[in-house]
Formats: C-alpha cells, sequence, structure tokens
C-alpha cells in the first residue's frame, strides 16, 4: 500500500541541491519506490519535503539510504521524524 511521507529539513535550498545531487549519483535505483517527490522553501527556512512512496518498506529503505549521505554531507538532523501515513488515493493528471 502506498504510504504518504511529509518532513520538515532544518536545510538550505544550497544544502538540500548538494544532497539530491549526491544521491542521484548513487544511480536510479537509490530511490526505489518513490513515486513523487515535492521540495518546498519555507519562509523561516528549512525545506518541507512531501513524498509518495509505493509501500512503507521503501520509504524507510531510502531513509536508510539517504541518512549516512546526509551525515557526510554534515547536514542537520530534523527536529523530528517524518510524518508517515497510508494513501487513500493517488493519481497523476492523465495518467
Amino acid at each position: 500500500m502506498a504510504v504518504f511521507m511529509q518532513i520538515r529539513l532544518p536545510v538550505t535550498t544550497g544544502q538540500y541541491d548538494a544532497l539530491m545531487a549526491r544521491m542521484r549519483r548513487e544511480g536510479t535505483d537509490f530511490f526505489h519506490g518513490c513515486l513523487a517527490h515535492v521540495a518546498v522553501p519555507e519562509p523561516g527556512g528549512g525545506m518541507l519535503v512531501t513524498d509518495v512512496w509505493e509501500t512503507e518498506d521503501d520509504q524507510q529503505a531510502f531513509e536508510r539510504r539517504m541518512l549516512p549521505i546526509a551525515a557526510e554531507l554534515g547536514l542537520a538532523s530534523p527536529a523530528n521524524p517524518p510524518q508517515v501515513a497510508k494513501v487513500h488515493a493517488f493519481w497523476l493528471p492523465g495518467g
């Protein structure tokens, strides 16, 4: 079952871009199970990240792959864990 994940990251847009670039170098399998990803700069600083994952296992596996890279880049840890909820409906226009 698909899951919705949302988290506030204490990073700048530049730090977010560096993290994404580093993860992309790992290859497309790094993001296995991710159906959608949106990152929005917050007015007070930081980034609000929202994903839809095929399964909660996919989301958790990604988190385990991503955390060491974030630490390697010296990024601060989020104040709170991600909010995760089961998806009732998911669709993309035209799909």
